[in-house]
């Protein structure tokens, strides 16, 4: 089995890693970092003629200090050249890799996953894959029009997940 974390990639340190991580140590076992990228933001990064991965990282989350890439969207084997899936699949396993070595630094037998599309959806669809003890997710106290207005993908993820879910509310 494993734990899984959810990263949104905005906080360095996260929460959500560092309390996976735990959990994972705690249990024996693999810890699997997770980070989507909206498929919103994926068909803007598309559509703009991205140049870098560095570029997607800066737009995307300019909180986190990235490393290097490499400029994958020229790559000769990439068809048109322009910015594809799994270019952003692999971008996103990066934000997952790079949130937790900052957070807890390497760990062994870590999985870092990408993927792109709603964020709810892909959650639970990795969960499905990797049939995780814990799914570990983010959040932060909202109004309850604020949460009917904007959603939330810690409840959804709460209210639809089929394993425990470990909510790491924020300290905002």
């Amino acid at each position: 089995m494993s734990v899984l974390a959810a990263t949104d990639g905005t906080q360095v340190p996260d929460r959500v890693v560092e309390v996976a991580a735990e959990l994972a140590a705690a249990h024996g076992e693999q810890l699997v970092v997770l980070h989507v990228i909206p498929g919103d933001v994926f068909d803007e990064q598309q559509s703009s003629s991205v140049e870098s991965t560095s570029d997607l990282a800066l737009t995307f989350a300019p909180e986190i200090t990235y490393r290097e890439l490499g400029d994958q969207t020229k790559r000769p084997d990439s068809g048109d050249g322009g910015y594809s899936l799994e270019h952003a699949k692999r971008d996103a396993a990066g934000v997952a890799e790079d949130v937790t070595e900052e957070t807890v630094g390497a760990v062994e037998d870590a999985a870092y996953r990408g993927r792109v599309g709603d964020v709810t959806q892909q959650i639970l669809y990795e969960a499905d894959d990797v049939d995780p003890r814990y799914i570990v997710v983010g959040g932060r106290k909202r109004s309850p029009v604020g949460k009917a207005l904007f959603g939330s993908v810690t409840q959804s993820v709460l209210l639809d997940a089929s394993r425990p879910v470990v909510a790491v509310m924020s300290e905002e």
